[in-house]
């Protein structure tokens, strides 16, 4: 267990009425990446408000890097916070707009230009570095956005989002090479479930200000990681062929759709067995092995909520 970078314990946000954070927990590793995700209105930006230093909480306390969230000078360095998309000059180069944002936060020259060759190569943008943001792609204009935002190379990045507007390949491509510096710890909110797959290290899961969930994608994935199989199946038998499969013992959950059935099982040596059971009554065009994935899991928990 290394150190913890954020603690959140009986965390109570109200506004008016409404309780945005009902005794929420969190609990984040240090350079560790983390995702916060639930439903819209589920409580995941006001987390990342009171973590920015923005709004306090009415109740519970809060810790980053071992120091008490009320301690705001002590902290606002330490803090980077990435808009979900700002806007820059059209007629400036990247370097130039990295250069301002250096000075806007107060960094001396030599370090300002060390930054902005760290970040040119982390955000894959060395080859427009001198061009007018204006001739540079939308992609590129939405890097040096991020970039301007981590100039100050904070020890705890806040993203709210922030990885929407970029192409998924690049936001895995970025959030590998910040893990890679090993003095990072990056809390973001998503929805990209195959995202926060492939670079997180751990998750809370949130709704209606609840904590559902917080754990490390090592232990979900033990939990959850079960084998199963899609088939792709003539939907004419399709209830037959379920019915048939849910007598095997080896079969567990099983999941019925227009033209297939994901059916998971105890092993993946079952898998035969349910093709040739599933052939036998009708015809299977396709059969994939598959695992649980985080994104079954989130609707696992999320769905029985919402359907009370």
């Amino acid at each position: 267990m290394g150190w913890r970078m954020i603690e959140a314990h009986n965390v109570i946000k109200s506004y008016g009425t409404k309780k945005a954070l009902d005794n929420f927990e969190m609990s984040v590793e240090k350079n560790a990446v983390h995702a916060i995700i639930g439903p819209n209105g589920s409580g995941k930006s006001t987390v990342i408000k009171i973590l920015s230093l923005l709004i306090k909480p009415d109740s519970g306390s809060i810790s980053i890097d071992g120091i008490s969230i009320n301690n705001v000078r002590e902290l606002r360095p330490m803090i980077s916070v990435v808009p979900e998309l700002q806007a820059i000059p059209e007629n400036r180069s990247p370097r130039q707009i990295l250069e301002n944002a250096g000075k806007a936060a107060r960094l001396p020259r030599e370090e300002t230009k060390y930054r902005i060759d760290v970040l040119a190569e982390m955000l894959d943008i060395m080859a427009d570095l001198d061009r007018k943001v204006g001739d540079t792609s939308l992609g590129i204009k939405r890097r040096v956005s991020l970039g301007v935002s981590l100039i100050n190379d904070a020890s705890l990045i806040l993203m709210d989002g922030s990885l929407a507007e970029l192409d998924p390949g690049f936001s895995v491509q970025f959030m590998n090479a910040l893990k890679a510096t090993r003095d990072k710890t990056v809390v973001l909110t998503a929805n990209n479930m195959n995202l926060i797959d492939q670079v997180c290290d751990s998750v809370t899961i949130i709704k209606d200000g609840m904590t559902l969930m917080n754990e490390s994608m090592l232990s979900i994935r033990e939990k959850i990681g079960r084998p199963g199989v899609i088939l792709r199946v003539s939907p004419i038998n399709i209830q037959k062929v379920e019915s048939v499969l849910r007598h095997q013992i080896y079969a567990n959950r099983i999941k019925v759709g227009e033209d297939y059935l994901l059916v998971e099982v105890d092993d993946f040596l079952h898998i035969p067995s349910i093709i040739r059971q599933a052939s036998a009554f009708t015809e299977v065009y396709e059969a994939r092995q598959t695992m649980t994935s985080l994104e079954d899991m989130y609707h696992a928990l999320i769905e029985p909520a919402e359907n009370q």
